[in-house]
């Protein structure tokens, strides 16, 4: 008996579903493309400290998929400490809102130009001018985020959708997949490891409780309560809260803590010393915020306190040591919840 053979239309098959790829895409990648030919990507990222810094692995990634690229990053004026800049070829900068009533109307057109003509387009913003930068350039591949279903095939003519449940740097990095690349499995952020630095002999946990939204930080006497609980659970680390830039996350509320041996208040610290300071720590406890996100970069463990923002998004699965304290119900955890996780995350780090 005689079986007649599938008719096979396309060769492209690194995905069938969860990924969108469109004709002008499929023909693309069947016929013409090969990662070591391609040569500029452009990849759009322009958020605050912690989406700066995980956007790292994507690029040290990128750069081995592509090889001979000139990398882009295309960056906004608003939002620049912890730019990924070492990390490129070239940087555009695009006016944000602290440039607003300075430039007409045209200078952000020209602006958004600047960017030029590319073989791949990442767009990990998903912005207003995110679709502008797309509009104005041309690439045989613009890859983005579906926020809106006219997206697909019109502005981007391939895309990833991104979920709640999933981590957003590995979402990011779907886009690479999506390509035929396949990503370290434990993520190279390209700063200090907390495996070849960590102060076992002298330890010290660090808390900070800053955010780009108050709504995400405890109040302070919630706090004063979980430090004073902390100390006397551990007395054997050091407890650091860490202070930010704003005035609302200094730490004068704790200073009658520093009558303990065990706590201190750190000063507000350079990007490059904070690296360092996260690394040699034993742990980070902090809310959804970016120093979290540079504790995760240096694969220091860390608790993640969640009630505001939702947890799954931000907390990586590659490596077992990054712990979040949260209720199904969204109710900001106790002292005792975040105390117990930290306990757990202590353990398992020793």
């Amino acid at each position: 008996m005689k079986f007649n053979q599938p008719k096979i239309s396309s060769k492209y098959a690194c995905f069938e579903k969860g990924a969108y790829a469109s004709k002008s895409a499929k023909h693309y990648l069947n016929n013409d493309f090969d990662p070591t030919k391609v040569k500029k990507i452009a990849v759009i990222r322009h958020a605050a400290l912690g989406d700066q810094v995980i956007t790292r692995p994507f690029l040290i990634e990128a750069r081995k998929f592509f090889p001979n690229a000139e990398i882009t990053l295309v960056a906004l004026s608003t939002y620049q400490y912890g730019m990924p800049s070492d990390l490129t070829d070239r940087t555009v900068v695009l006016h944000g809102r602290d440039r607003k009533g300075e430039v007409s109307f045209s200078d952000k057109m020209n602006n958004f130009r600047e960017v030029g003509d590319q073989d791949i387009i990442f767009d990990l913003a998903g912005t207003n001018r995110s679709y502008w930068v797309n509009l104005l350039n041309k690439a045989k591949l613009k890859i983005g985020f579906p926020y809106k279903s006219w997206l697909k095939g019109t502005l981007y003519n391939a895309a990833v959708f991104r979920s709640d449940l999933q981590p957003e740097i590995e979402t990011m990095l779907d886009m690479l997949r999506l390509l035929g690349h396949i990503p370290a499995q434990r993520l190279d952020f390209g700063y200090p490891d907390h495996a070849e630095l960590v102060c076992s002999e002298n330890p010290y946990f660090v808390y900070f409780n800053g955010a780009s939204q108050p709504r995400k930080v405890l109040k302070n006497d919630h706090v004063i309560a979980l430090m004073e609980l902390a100390v006397k659970t551990f007395p054997e680390v050091k407890h650091v809260f860490l202070e930010g830039v704003n005035e609302s996350e200094k730490g004068d509320f704790l200073s009658h803590l520093t009558s303990y041996d065990n706590f201190a208040i750190q000063p507000c610290m350079p990007l490059e010393e904070l690296l360092t300071f996260c690394a040699k720590a034993q742990l980070v406890v902090a809310p959804d915020t970016g120093v979290r996100n540079v504790a995760i970069s240096t694969h220091t463990p860390t608790v993640g306190i969640f009630y505001a923002t939702v947890p799954f998004r931000y907390t990586p699965r590659y490596e077992p040591i990054h712990h979040i304290v949260m209720n199904a119900s969204c109710a900001i955890p106790t002292n005792e919840q975040i105390v117990h996780t930290i306990s757990n995350a202590y353990t398992t780090e020793k």
